[in-house]
């Protein structure tokens, strides 16, 4: 290019390049200045003298190691498509594969770690947006009973909720809220499931029946758009009733294609009641403390949308897409009277103009997660939205949020902090050992450039190795039931792992080893126990153990993680038959369960 400038602008072109490099130089250099770290994110992991694999191994680096990022742009080098790292780390310049660190400041996809209120909105509001909104679970009805033919997702899986009353009381507390703040004079859109062969009526096992409605025509352009919707009779007697309260309402027909009989039965598998004897399925069968299987009367009443078409429940089916409408000052009113009506001080925004902003750029109606935030939140600061710190699971963190308690599964120990570690998703430990958002070097980073020897590094393989176990993922595998916590202690240095129970106490050395148990080394590292057979968690294989296999086929009970891997008995990709006459012969003792 230097050729086709004229002769008198060649003088100003070199100062300009001049200029460029020692600006970008300088910015280098203040980059560099505030140093970055990053933490491995798993076992023996090479760290490389280049980027690719053809490049010699300093050393294998292991899971929590914390290290110097020398620079955060990915390198091209054989053997990680992901791109190579450049780090510093035991006084040595090198390599190690992207996809092996984490990297401080680093967001995932979610927008985590959530170190601000707004990044926890933003980050709910993709979450929901990308899991239901977008993916034809559009309304709170369809969150919870996914049965429109345009989801993502098979019919009648992935549910927000196992909770059957789950959408009517959403969508009472929603009312609430909106009647209060003057939100249901908006032109609101609902879409309304109509499914195939419909009884006349379904009626809730202690409410009776609820016959209300409004039989004559007095809008008739109104009853010709129902009409074109394919509404039924027992439909539309209810939305006239509603016509003539809000005439500015939408309703839109979703025509399902299903047979009523058999959404019943195939919900009744996926849901859970928690109260009113009368709804529960007979005998009596706990789906986890406290929720029981309910019985085909309960699950058809709540599974009709006729018995919701009035104005306190009709928001279940209130489409929840991003609408122009629903500016910041209609989603102040929302957060009127709480935490959230005023400014983020970490943010420098306004609450509304973040959830409007967020509702915008997940494709979410904003008031939709200012209610749904108030609903989860609260209206005064918790420790879900103050960023205190908190310890669970022996770990301790600071400074994080969620607005929304994504991750708050009923099933742990305290279902808020669980949802805060889930925040927390890709933070790193600070020099006390706390998660925080940055993070600061701790001793085992030895960058001083110092000659002081280092310890060996600890090795997680080996000590698997070792205690003749093996590692399947995050899982130890080949534990045969009735092994105690010290047999395998003792194969490995002491002090080297410590075991905790499912309830994450520690163990002692008489202690068996079954299910869930966990195996904690010495660098932090922690790996679930699987004992395949114990589905129960005790330890031992026995008629427990087949009875809740043959629950969790019929859809009585549910199974997850290290529970519904120890039901893999036959050592296939899923859960079946096979396993269950695996089980039975093993109990038999004309087979034997292979833990290895």
């Amino acid at each position: 290019m230097l050729r086709l400038w004229k002769k008198q602008d060649l003088k100003k072109k070199v100062q300009f390049v001049v200029f460029f490099f020692v600006s970008f130089f300088l910015f280098e250099t203040l980059v560099m200045a505030n140093t970055i770290y990053g933490v491995i994110n798993a076992d023996q992991v090479n760290f490389r003298s280049g980027p690719g694999t053809n490049h010699k191994t300093y050393q294998q680096l292991n899971t929590g190691l914390v290290v110097t990022v020398k620079s955060a742009y990915e390198v091209s080098g054989s053997g990680c498509a992901a791109g190579w790292i450049n780090i510093y780390y035991n006084n040595q310049n090198g390599y190690v594969c992207k996809t092996y660190i984490n990297i401080a400041g680093e967001k995932d996809s979610l927008n985590r770690p959530w170190t601000t209120p707004k990044e926890s909105i933003i980050g709910g509001a993709i979450f929901t947006a990308r899991g239901y909104i977008s993916a034809g679970q559009n309304t709170s009805y369809l969150k919870k009973f996914n049965v429109s033919p345009n989801s993502l997702y098979t019919i009648y899986t992935h549910q927000y909720m196992a909770n059957l009353s789950a959408p009517a009381s959403e969508s009472a507390t929603s009312y609430t809220s909106y009647k209060n703040n003057g939100l249901l004079n908006l032109p609101l859109v609902f879409e309304i499931p109509i499914y195939e062969n419909m009884p006349e009526e379904t009626s809730h096992p202690t409410a009776g029946k609820q016959d209300y409605g409004q039989s004559n025509v007095t809008d008739a352009e109104f009853e010709k758009k129902l009409d074109e919707q394919g509404f039924p009779e027992s439909y539309k007697k209810k939305l006239r009733l509603l016509h003539n309260s809000h005439p500015n309402w939408v309703f839109k027909s979703l025509k399902t294609g299903l047979q009523f009989n058999d959404a019943v039965a195939n919900e009744k598998r996926v849901s859970s009641v928690n109260a009113c004897s009368a709804c529960y399925e007979q005998p009596l069968d706990q789906t986890e403390p406290g929720w029981y299987i309910a019985n085909n009367q309960t699950v058809a009443y709540y599974l009709d949308p006729r018995n919701f078409i009035r104005e306190e429940r009709i928001l279940m089916f209130e489409d929840l897409s991003y609408k122009e409408e629903y500016t910041a000052s209609v989603v102040t009113s929302v957060l009127k009277g709480t935490f959230m009506d005023g400014v983020s001080i970490l943010d420098h925004q306004a609450y509304a103009d973040i959830f409007v902003e967020a509702g915008k750029l997940a494709n979410v109606s904003p008031v939709y997660l200012a209610s749904l935030a108030r609903q989860e939140s609260g209206t005064k600061l918790s420790n879900t939205t103050n960023g205190g710190r908190f310890t669970y699971k022996d770990q301790t963190y600071e400074g994080f949020y969620n607005f929304f308690n994504i991750g708050a599964y009923s099933s742990e120990a305290n279902p808020a902090l669980a949802g805060l570690v889930y925040a927390s998703q890709g933070a790193l430990k600070n020099a006390e050992g706390i998660y925080v958002g940055t993070i600061i070097p701790s001793d085992n980073d030895n960058n001083s450039g110092s000659e002081k020897p280092t310890e060996p590094v600890f090795n997680v393989a080996t000590v698997v190795s070792q205690m003749n176990v093996k590692q399947k993922g995050s899982y130890i595998v080949n534990v045969n039931p009735g092994t105690k916590v010290d047999t395998l202690k003792k194969k490995t240095e002491n002090g080297n792992v410590t075991f905790k129970n499912v309830s994450g106490q520690m163990m002692k050395d008489t202690d068996v080893l079954g299910t869930g148990c966990q195996i904690v080394y010495k660098n932090g590292t922690v790996h679930t126990i699987i004992v395949y057979g114990d589905l129960t968690g005790d330890g031992v294989v026995n008629s427990a153990d087949l009875l809740r296999m043959r629950q969790y086929l019929l859809g009585q009970v549910k199974l997850s993680g290290a529970n519904l891997e120890s039901a893999k008995t036959n050592h296939g990709s899923g859960v079946n038959s096979a396993d269950l006459l695996k089980l039975r012969q093993h109990l038999l003792g004309t087979s034997h369960i292979i833990q290895g």
